[in-house]
């Protein structure tokens, strides 16, 4: 063993050793660079943020091998956010999958929503006027007036004018009791759906059958 040693210490310490180590460094550095530029490239957030952690690994162990204080720190900071991203991301995923496989449901939209309180009898929104953000009843009760239709907790509404061309409200909503709310906008809608366009594809499915249903309840209104 010792003999081992000795032969990796002078090798190590030769010219060849030296010059051998150089290149070694020098290719892990051009390593970190590509994973660094290469993740930039990247339009979906899942193959970006595992190229990132292979930049932040490279990383690493350069400023190990070089005693690069700064560049340690950067990327040991660096990569737990990325796992927890990409992590968070993996789960949106599988939410939205179940969700489209299950009952029509908004729970996995919840932790993208904002809460909102409206007293009692005031106006969430006015038919006509430009839609921007959708709705989850939490507490209380909501009328939407050219319906005759009274919501209950945990309907969700409001969210046609945000893929409708005009982009209008096409009922009123006006707050019977003091409702407690959940909202959620277009751009955060949007965000989500450029993030990962598998998540889009599902969230499209999910507003289609959403489309499907309130149609289905107009034509046994009608009948």
């Amino acid at each position: 063993m010792s003999d081992l040693i000795d032969t990796v210490t002078t090798l190590a310490t030769s010219e060849t050793g030296k010059t051998a180590g150089a290149v070694a460094l020098g290719a892990l550095a051009w390593a970190e660079a590509s994973a660094v530029v290469g993740a930039a490239y990247f339009k979906r957030m899942i193959p970006l943020r595992m190229t990132a952690m292979v930049g932040n690994i490279l990383g690493v162990t350069l400023g190990l091998l070089t005693g690069n204080l700064p560049n340690i720190a950067k990327h040991a900071i660096n990569l737990p956010l990325n796992f927890s991203r990409l992590r968070e991301m993996r789960r949106l995923i599988d939410s939205v999958r179940e969700a489209n496989s299950g009952d029509l449901n908004i729970e996995w939209l919840k932790p993208f929503m904002h809460p909102e309180s409206v007293r009692a009898s005031d106006y969430i929104f006015r038919k006509g006027a430009a839609g921007s953000e959708a709705y989850v009843l939490v507490e209380g009760k909501v009328e939407i007036a050219e319906r005759g239709v009274i919501l209950e907790p945990g309907a969700i509404f409001g969210e046609m004018a945000l893929f409708t061309k005009s982009g209008k409200r096409t009922a009123s909503a006006k707050a019977l009791t003091d409702v407690r709310l959940l909202t959620i906008t277009y751009e955060q809608f949007e965000q989500l759906y450029f993030q990962n366009p598998e998540f889009g594809l599902y969230l499209v499915r999910l507003i289609v059958r959403r489309f499907e249903m309130n149609h289905r309840d107009e034509e046994l209104e009608s009948s």
